[in-house]
């Protein structure tokens, strides 16, 4: 885990590019304090420079100096910088030998660099992990930028008349000087319709995310670097080739059997994994399969509350007893969130309504002495635990089989929702986006709709753009995998595992994530739907698969979602911060907000109106300081694009100081 950037072309010479490179670097020393490294790219047909790439390391595996990024291949026709790791690098390793390929490390990354060397991007379905890299091609004078298909590393680019540059987070591009400080107000519409920017815009205009499971090709001449269009070599769910399985046992077997490979691999490191123990059935799941499969003792950490009903610290503490773990409880208060919000929100690469529990127990996992922790994600997206999957079903059932809500119908529906707000906002945005899985999943993850969305942005068609522009599911799943889909590729890839690991990152922490995996992912898909819902338990064919394993405290109680005590804490603790930034005009209009609209969502809040939960006025203030510390704003502004001006003064590296607990 670590992380990349870099720079490809462009009109700079290679000193300016390489400062600006530098800056990136500086500005991601978080994710790598281990290590740190540089390189020119030049290409062998005529010698002449051709990019810069640079690195920062957190040594996870083969702590030796020959772990050492960038890394080139022997010929020295072949450069990488790669963020991640590679869960199968043995076995492909094996591989690569027996056909004659040598190492000189025992890094996954030498592995990645030969099996590229042989069979170029055919060789990218092959890896089972999580990754983002970059490639220089010395003889082709080409780069290529990949992301692997679960898009649990991310990975931003940014096409200049300077070159374009690549980073592990949109921060960093910043840094360069060449990028503008100006927030893209189509993302803005996407954030404040579903509490993420949704993939490829970024907060930022000019900067977009590569694609989870693309490749693409970056073309480089003496005058510029040109990203060509990103080829998929992985679809996030794959459509299954066989029946669906139909038996109880033999489909909670099949799971055990994936989940068990999972977390065997995920456990691979050269130092000790910690594990988030939150009590649910998830990360419970998880640090019980670690425990039979790891030789070595466990950590694991639970943040727990002081306000009753959100805390899950009697689960946690039950499985920590059976597997005999070494557990810390953190407590996490309002007032702690308070003190430590200039840095949680420093840490913020683009804004989001989630993330801080992620910050705060990273701080006490890193202070701990552990650099890798294994989370309990992904367990709801596969196997059915969100609201979403039984509301489809309803959908599908009301319109007739799942078949589309007829033309007619949508139209009406899309007229209600551009007016409505609350529930009947988000119904009618749900009718409107046509297909029962699709529809719930809207009706799931809405966060402003219609009128609501207008007034706050003055963008009327927002929540329907991001409704109706939600990408298309292969074809082929069935109606419980297609909600899996979109879970997977919005809400998962957008806000979990984006601040998962920028988060995570902001204390030199690897977290890994044993669901999101090709084996457990296959699994889920080869299975009816009929044996994922339960109208008794949540999450039945998970809980078939591992409930042996389990307290009874774990899995016989009512399912209990991870959430903090926001709404009383925006009602005490944090109140005077988020009041300061939500009534203030200027503030406001740095991100083109309607003061008069922000100012009735805070208020309706305050006033318990129905249906404005905390979301909505947390969600409006972490863009607003968001923007204030990255320095960014709607409006255009002089921010000093020449390379050579040298260190912008906006510039800034924010602090990777834990909560205190």
């Amino acid at each position: 885990m670590c992380g990349i950037a870099g720079a490809f072309g462009g009109r700079a010479t290679g000193e300016a590019r390489s400062r600006a490179v530098e800056r990136i670097s500086a500005a991601i020393c978080h994710r790598g304090p281990d290590d740190a490294g540089s390189c020119e790219l030049r290409g062998r047909k005529d010698g002449g420079a051709a990019g810069t790439f640079a690195h920062r390391r957190l040594s996870i595996l083969d702590l030796s100096p020959q772990g050492h990024q960038p890394m080139f291949d022997a010929s020295a026709r072949l450069s990488i910088v790669f963020n991640g790791e590679i869960y199968n690098y043995r076995e492909l390793r094996a591989e690569l030998a027996a056909s004659g390929a040598t190492f000189r490390s025992g890094s996954d990354t030498e592995v990645l660099l030969e099996g590229w060397a042989r069979h170029g991007e055919l060789f990218l379905p092959r890896l089972r992990g999580m990754f983002a890299f970059a490639i220089w091609d010395a003889d082709a004078g080409c780069g290529y930028l990949a992301r692997d298909r679960f898009g649990i590393k991310p990975l931003y680019l940014a096409e200049t008349a300077e070159g374009l540059f690549f980073a592990s987070e949109v921060r960093g591009l910043l840094a360069t000087g060449c990028v503008r400080r100006v927030i893209d107000r189509a993302a803005v519409g996407g954030y404040l319709a579903q509490g993420s920017v949704p993939e490829p815009l970024t907060a930022l205009s000019g900067v977009r995310a590569l694609p989870a499971g693309c490749v693409v090709t970056v073309a480089v001449d003496a005058e510029r670097a040109t990203a060509g269009e990103p080829r998929r070599f992985a679809e996030t769910l794959r459509t299954p080739a066989t029946p669906p399985e139909t038996n109880r046992a033999r489909a909670a077997t099949m799971v055990r059997t994936a989940l068990e490979n999972s977390v065997a691999h995920h456990l691979v490191s050269d130092v000790p994994v910690a594990l988030f123990l939150s009590g649910g059935i998830d990360s419970s799941a998880i640090v019980a399969l670690a425990s039979r499969a790891s030789d070595r003792p466990l950590r694991t950490f639970t943040i727990t509350f002081a306000e009753r009903g959100y805390s899950e610290a009697g689960p946690a503490a039950a499985v920590a007893r059976r597997y005999h773990t070494e557990h810390a409880e953190v407590l996490l208060r309002g007032a702690d969130v308070l003190a430590a919000l200039p840095t949680a929100l420093g840490a913020m690469d683009q804004p989001s309504l989630d993330g801080v529990n992620t910050f705060a127990v990273s701080s006490a996992v890193r202070r701990a002495g552990y650099k890798v922790v294994l989370s309990g994600l992904g367990g709801d997206e596969l196997f059915a635990g969100y609201p979403d999957f039984r509301r489809a079903q309803r959908i599908a059932a009301l319109w007739g089989g799942g078949a589309v809500l007829r033309a007619p119908a949508r139209a009406l529906a899309a007229l209600v929702a551009r007016g409505g707000d609350g529930r009947a906002g988000k119904i009618a945005l749900s009718l409107a986006a046509g297909e029962p899985a699709r529809a719930a999943y809207v009706a799931s993850r809405a966060l402003f709709a219609g009128g609501a969305l207008s007034a706050l942005a003055g963008r009327e068609s927002a929540s329907e753009a991001w409704a109706a522009g939600l990408p298309t599911p292969p074809t082929g799943l069935s109606l419980l995998q297609r909600v899996s889909w979109y879970e997977l590729s919005g809400y998962m890839r957008n806000t979990l595992l984006r601040d998962s690991d920028v988060f995570s990152m902001a204390h030199a922490l690897e977290l890994r994530v044993p669901f999101i995996d090709d084996a457990v992912a296959a699994a889920s898909m080869s299975v009816d739907d009929t044996l994922k819902l339960d109208p008794g338990r949540s999450k039945p064919l998970l809980l078939d698969a591992v409930a042996d394993l389990l307290p009874r405290e774990v899995w016989d109680r009512p399912k209990q979602g991870f959430e903090l005590p926001f709404a009383r804490w925006l009602r005490e603790e944090l109140r005077p911060e988020v009041h300061a930034a939500l009534t203030s005009a200027d503030r406001l209009a740095r991100v083109g907000l309607d003061a008069a609209a922000v100012r009735a969502v805070w208020e309706g809040f305050l006033a318990a109106r129905p249906g404005l939960s905390w979301s909505r006025p947390w969600a409006l203030f972490t863009l607003v300081r968001w923007a204030e510390e990255q320095d960014v704003s709607v409006a255009d502004a002089d921010v000093g694009m020449a390379l050579r001006s040298g260190v912008s003064p906006r510039a800034r590296v924010p602090s990777a100081a834990g909560l205190a607990t």
